[in-house]
């Protein structure tokens, strides 16, 4: 990281640090000040924003049309506000990127994976690239993982080492004298990522979800020989149960962060674990049903609407994701100013949706799979739907495992949802196959 870049995350953390300390009320009147400078920017240099939301620049903010990734996409010409930036000339840098250089020059660009079938490009300023590596630093340091000048830390990270992919490219920026930031690729053979973390020994370990279950089994069956005093998870479903052996093979409780490529962080979790901490100083979001209505504190939505305060070069305003959020309606005792969302329950895309007993198709959710398949004893376990069929993967199964066992207990969950009989095949395989980030999902539910 270069001294400009270094200065302006730590303007931009010692400004959200302050944050921290506000009242409800003087968060929320941030908040709408910075949405108000949002719309008015949007409004002023972006062709799209002036045509999708003609005759509504005074409306009420929850009175603006939602916007898709495949609009966002189809229209990019037309959404950014460099009237320079192409997503021809865009895709085209992404492709013989190798590096950690900017476009141009100018803009750090990062990208989905395209896992739900398109990818997002998104371009960032240097002031917008240190608001989204400030933002994972804010639950960096709700985690305990701090670093200065006098104090040197190693952060192992187990994602995609893809150059484009938003991690990738904030891992390569935080490189400095006081943090040394070590990249395992998620995709890699597990004896290749294990052999690595131990030679590293990170004071820090970051993974994908999935990854972090697989790293706990291989640390409580003495493959594994590591001693991080903090552990983060981000990108999938954290599950009760990956939450519970991770603690148990490292003695700390991991933390969950909740982010997006589109928008970097989310939510994080405090100390208290209590949920997700939303940072409204930075994005709004809305949990909506399929309609785009706004559903209660306590229900999960059928997808997330979010706005980005600080973006101005790929303006996000309601912007759609097929996440399914559930917000909490309690309040957490850490004295945060933030809403607390209960559980992301993760996207619509892995709802499986099977013939029902009574006729038509019932709509199963992940949940249901995870409590069948939580407790089997195993390095990892995937759900495919497939025609016909449901395929379950289970990896390194270990004492006690066998084929009807779960095939019964993944046929009782669905069931009991209401759906019909189910054909089930269990395959015990090396390692769960990873996606183009290296993700690892829980569940795969069949598109179309």
């Amino acid at each position: 990281m270069n001294l400009l870049m270094i200065l302006e995350v730590l303007a931009r953390r010692r400004a959200l640090r302050g944050h921290e300390r506000w009242s409800r009320e003087h968060l929320l009147a941030h908040q709408s000040r910075q949405l108000e400078r949002a719309r008015a920017f949007a409004y002023a240099r972006s062709p799209f924003y002036r045509e999708h939301h003609r005759g509504l620049e005074r409306a009420p903010f929850d009175a603006l049309p939602a916007l898709t990734k495949k609009t966002l996409m189809d229209r990019f010409d037309d959404v950014v506000t460099d009237r320079s930036l192409r997503r021809a000339d865009v895709e085209s840098y992404l492709a013989s990127l190798q590096d950690n250089r900017r476009l141009r020059g100018r803009y750090w660009v990062s990208s989905t994976s395209g896992s739900s079938g398109l990818k997002c490009l998104v371009p960032s300023t240097d002031r917008e690239w240190a608001t989204v590596i400030a933002s994972y630093a804010r639950a960096n340091e709700w985690a305990g993982v701090t670093a200065g000048l006098t104090r040197r830390t190693t952060m192992a990270v187990v994602s995609s080492t893809t150059p484009w992919h938003q991690s990738s490219r904030v891992a390569a920026t935080v490189q400095s004298p006081f943090m040394k930031s070590v990249r395992f690729d998620a995709a890699s053979p597990l004896v290749e990522i294990v052999a690595g973390l131990d030679s590293q020994q990170p004071e820090v370990l970051v993974a994908y979800a999935s990854m972090l279950r697989v790293l706990a089994e291989e640390q409580l069956r003495g493959r594994l020989h590591i001693r991080p005093r903090a552990v983060n998870c981000s990108s999938e479903v954290l599950t009760a149960k990956a939450r519970a052996l991770a603690t148990r093979a490292w003695g700390v409780a991991p933390f969950n962060v909740y982010a997006a490529t589109e928008t970097g962080g989310i939510g994080a979790e405090c100390g208290l674990h209590t949920g997700l901490h939303v940072f409204e100083d930075l994005v709004i979001i809305e949990p909506v049903d399929e309609h785009d209505r706004p559903v209660p504190d306590g229900v999960a939505g059928d997808k997330l609407l979010v706005s980005v305060l600080f973006g101005r070069t790929l303006p996000l305003l309601r912007y759609e994701l097929t996440d399914r959020v559930r917000m909490a309606t309690r309040t957490c005792p850490c004295g945060l100013p933030f809403r607390l969302i209960e559980a992301v329950e993760g996207r619509t895309d892995d709802l499986l949706r099977l013939p029902g007993r009574a006729g038509g198709l019932v709509t199963v959710h992940p949940i249901a799979v995870h409590h069948a398949l939580d407790e089997v004893l195993a390095g990892g376990w995937q759900v495919r739907e497939e025609e016909g069929r449901l395929r379950v993967l289970i990896a390194r199964p270990g004492v006690g495992f066998s084929v009807e066992g779960v095939t019964a207990a993944l046929c009782a969950a669905l069931e009991a949802t209401g759906a019909a009989p189910t054909a089930v095949s269990v395959d015990v395989v090396d390692n769960i196959p990873a996606g183009a980030a290296g993700k690892r999902p829980l569940v795969i539910a069949r598109r179309g």
